[in-house]
C-alpha cells in the first residue's frame, strides 16, 4: 500500500433505521362511542326520574301492537287458531239493561243520544295529546285488522260488503249491513244467520284487544212491519240489537263493557235517499272514545272602563 493511499480519508455512511409506524385512531372511535353511550344512559335516567307512573304506563302501551290477541293457544293471528265454522260451547250471557222505546219524548231522547257527538266527548276522560294520538292509532290498527281479515279469510271475503268500518268523533264505528241475498237475521225475527255470527265473532275478536266501552243499536228499513202482539219496527230493531249483544257476550265480551243497547227502527237510515234499501237494516256497534282533548279555560276578559 502506498503512502498516498494511507492518507486518503475514509467515509462511513450510517443509514438510520426506518421510524416506527404511526399509531392507529381506532381507540378514538371506541372512546367516542363510550362517551355517547354514557350520555344516552344518563339521559335515560333523567327521563325516568322526570316522568310519572301514568306517563310510563302510556309509553309502554304505545309500543304494544293494538291488534295482538293475548292467549295461550292458537296461532297468534286475529282469530288465535279459531275456525269460523267450528262450533264451540255457548256460554250463558249475562243480563243487560234493555232500553225500550215508547212515547214520543223517549224517541226524541234516544235519537238525540245517538246523533249528538258531544255525548261521547263528555263521557270521555281528559287526556294528553299523546294519549289521544295513541287511542287514535289503536282505532286505525283495529280498522286495518278487520279489513285484512276480510281479505285473508275466504269464508269472510264474500261478506266484505256486509261490514262497514270507519272512525268517527264518537269512536270506532262498525256497522253490519244487510245485502241483497245476504241477511243478518231471519226475515221478521231477531234470529241471527250464520253469516251474521261470523261477522260478530270478528268484531268481538277485535274488541277484545281494546278496553273501550261500546254501544249497540239496531236499525230497520222503512218498510212497515207488523208482528204478533203488536210488534213493530221499534221492537224488532231492539230485539235484533239484543241478539247481537248476546252473541258478543258468547265471545267473551264482558257485560260491563256494553254501555247501551237501543232500537231506532228506521229513524236513522244509512241511505236516506233510498229508505227501503236492505243496507238500512243493520246493527251498529261503536267502540267509544275514552280520551278527549284537555281544553284550557281562558279567564274572562276584564270589563272595559269607559
Amino acid at each position: 500500500m502506498s503512502l498516498e493511499e494511507e492518507k486518503r480519508p475514509l467515509f462511513i455512511k450510517k443509514i438510520p433505521p426506518p421510524p416506527p409506524p404511526a399509531h392507529g385512531g381506532a381507540w378514538k372511535v371506541a372512546y367516542a362511542d363510550f362517551v355517547t353511550a354514557m350520555m344516552a344512559f344518563f339521559l335515560l335516567l333523567w327521563l325516568l326520574n322526570a316522568t310519572t307512573a301514568d306517563q310510563k304506563q302510556g309509553i309502554s302501551k304505545y309500543f304494544e301492537p293494538a291488534g295482538a290477541i293475548k292467549g295461550s293457544s292458537g296461532s297468534g293471528g286475529v282469530f288465535g287458531g279459531i275456525s269460523m265454522t267450528e262450533e264451540g260451547i255457548e256460554k250463558r250471557p249475562g243480563q243487560t239493561e234493555e232500553k225500550t222505546v215508547g212515547s214520543d219524548s223517549q224517541v226524541e231522547n234516544e235519537l238525540e243520544k245517538q246523533t249528538r257527538q258531544v255525548d261521547a266527548h263528555d263521557k270521555a276522560k281528559s287526556a294528553t295529546p299523546a294519549e289521544i294520538q295513541r287511542e287514535q292509532k289503536e282505532f286505525e290498527q283495529a280498522e286495518d285488522s278487520i279489513k285484512q281479515v276480510l281479505f285473508d279469510l275466504p269464508q269472510l271475503s264474500v261478506l266484505r260488503d256486509s261490514i262497514k268500518v270507519e272512525i268517527t268523533d264518537q269512536g270506532l264505528q262498525i256497522q253490519l249491513l244487510d245485502q241483497k241475498g245476504t241477511s243478518l237475521f231471519q226475515p221478521g225475527s231477531a234470529r241471527l244467520t250464520g253469516q251474521a255470527k261470523k261477522l260478530i265473532q270478528l268484531v268481538a275478536t277485535i274488541a277484545q284487544s281494546l278496553p273501550n266501552e261500546m254501544t249497540i243499536s239496531g236499525h230497520t228499513d222503512s218498510e212497515s212491519f207488523s208482528g204478533s202482539n203488536g210488534r213493530t219496527n221499534w221492537e224488532l230493531s231492539l230485539e235484533r240489537a239484543n241478539s247481537a249483544r248476546r252473541e258478543l257476550q258468547t265471545h267473551r265480551i264482558p257485560n260491563n263493557r256494553i254501555e247501551s243497547v237501543v232500537g231506532l227502527a228506521d229513524k236513522l237510515p244509512l241511505l236516506a235517499d233510498d229508505p227501503t234499501n236492505p243496507q238500512n237494516r243493520r246493527i251498529s256497534i261503536v267502540l267509544l272514545r275514552e280520551k278527549r282533548e284537555v281544553k284550557e279555560e281562558k279567564p274572562p276578559k276584564p270589563p272595559r272602563v269607559l
